[in-house]
């Protein structure tokens, strides 16, 4: 599964009875059985739904996997039932629904964004946008619009925020992509789904290639080969963390500093 993922297969597929590949994994009888690399995202699926380690390969937490990579927990079937009708237990279902909510769909809602250019400001509309709130992570305002003391609640969604972080609009350069592949180690692939690079292309099968080296080419295929607009700090900084890859994007933060 982690091998045709890493491939680019589309995880919203769906067989003649409408079922995806979530309703698949949650009609399964009998757990999963490994994984090819460990997945730090697993480790925190468990703990999001109160589950022991012997659950790490459960149906639920595979789904979750799944989700991450796009799967849409609220796709009917023929029978108008979604993978979320096929969970018993509610409090499963209520985790879900906040993990994956419906305007969700996966993970990558940040990346689509980031791929159609800049965003704008949601008050001037006219500048770019480059403060970043947290928890909620929306980047909504532009430094103009933005006071100096942190508001109260994000214009977006009206959640309540706890910090910001301000982004600028430095040139990504070939050296930032060696600095964010060193970070990345065996972790690259997940970054390439999420940066829609086709990894079949690259000619990095030889084992005798190192991961940092694996990773470097795959993000130089992507700045080589992307829309000028979109090979910005942004797009790579929305790509590594939909990607979990919070090392090397720490590392393009500083970079951008």
């Amino acid at each position: 599964m982690q091998r045709l993922i890493a491939r680019g297969a589309n995880v919203n597929v769906v067989e003649h009875g409408g079922n995806n590949c979530l309703h698949l994994a949650l009609k399964r009888e009998n757990n999963f059985h490994s994984e090819v690399e460990h997945m730090t995202m697993l480790d925190q699926y468990l703990k999001d739904l109160k589950l022991g380690k012997k659950e790490r390969y459960s149906d639920v937490v595979v789904a979750c996997y799944l989700a991450h990579h796009g799967a849409n927990f609220y796709c009917k079937n023929k029978s108008g039932r979604t993978p979320l009708d096929l969970i018993e237990k509610e409090n499963f279902k209520k985790t879900l629904n906040m993990l994956f909510p419906p305007t969700h769909h996966g993970g990558g809602r940040r990346m689509d964004q980031a791929l159609k250019g800049p965003i704008r400001c949601v008050f001037c509309e006219d500048e770019v946008a480059t403060e970043t709130f947290f928890p909620c992570r929306h980047l909504s305002l532009c430094k103009k619009c933005c006071l100096p003391k942190i508001p109260k609640r994000c214009p977006m969604c009206r959640q309540n925020i706890t910090s910001k972080n301000s982004l600028g609009s430095p040139q990504l350069k070939e050296k930032d992509l060696l600095r964010v592949a060193k970070r990345l180690g065996r972790d690259w692939w997940q970054v390439a789904i999420f940066l829609g690079v086709d990894t079949t292309k690259l000619k990095i099968d030889d084992e005798s290639i190192d991961a940092v080296k694996q990773g470097y080419l795959m993000l130089y295929e992507w700045y080589r080969n992307c829309d000028p607009e979109t090979r910005t700090h942004a797009t790579l900084r929305a790509a590594l963390e939909e990607a979990e890859c919070v090392a090397a994007m720490e590392c393009l933060s500083l970079d951008a500093k």
